[in-house]
């Protein structure tokens, strides 16, 4: 059994291996800075999200809830991965801090809306992005 700080430690690597920051864009234009910030959630569910109820609500998560996200100045992209049969990893990479906080503020709030925060539990964590491929 996977032990939260063991979740935390590895989630980094996975945001690496998921290849979430821009292919072929590289993390400084023209000897400018272009930030990049990340958010990682690990969520743990009260429904086994093997189940036809799981799979209606990452149907919801892939048409609405991304268009939330969408719709927000600043995201770059989101994914999400089941990791076991209660466990999923999200991360969503934004263009700044700022941006990133105010943009899953709504996400989070269209979650409440539809009552998937009901189902989850949440520990995120955050931070710039500091090397990329």
């Amino acid at each position: 059994m996977w032990r939260s700080s063991t979740v935390t430690a590895s989630l980094l690597g996975l945001a690496v291996i998921a290849g979430l920051t821009s292919r072929g864009a590289p993390l400084v234009h023209q000897g400018n800075a272009a930030p990049r910030y990340l958010r990682v959630s690990v969520a743990r569910w009260n429904i086994n999200l093997y189940s036809a109820e799981a799979e209606r609500i990452f149907h919801q998560i892939e048409t609405d809830g991304i268009a939330i996200f969408r719709a927000q100045p600043g995201f770059v992209r989101y994914r999400l991965m089941r990791a076991d049969s209660t466990t999923t990893v999200a991360v969503a990479e934004w263009q700044s801090e700022e941006l990133g906080r105010a943009g899953a503020e709504q996400y989070r709030a269209w979650m409440r809306s539809v009552g998937i925060m009901d189902r989850i539990t949440l520990e995120t964590l955050a931070g710039d992005i500091v090397a990329g491929s």
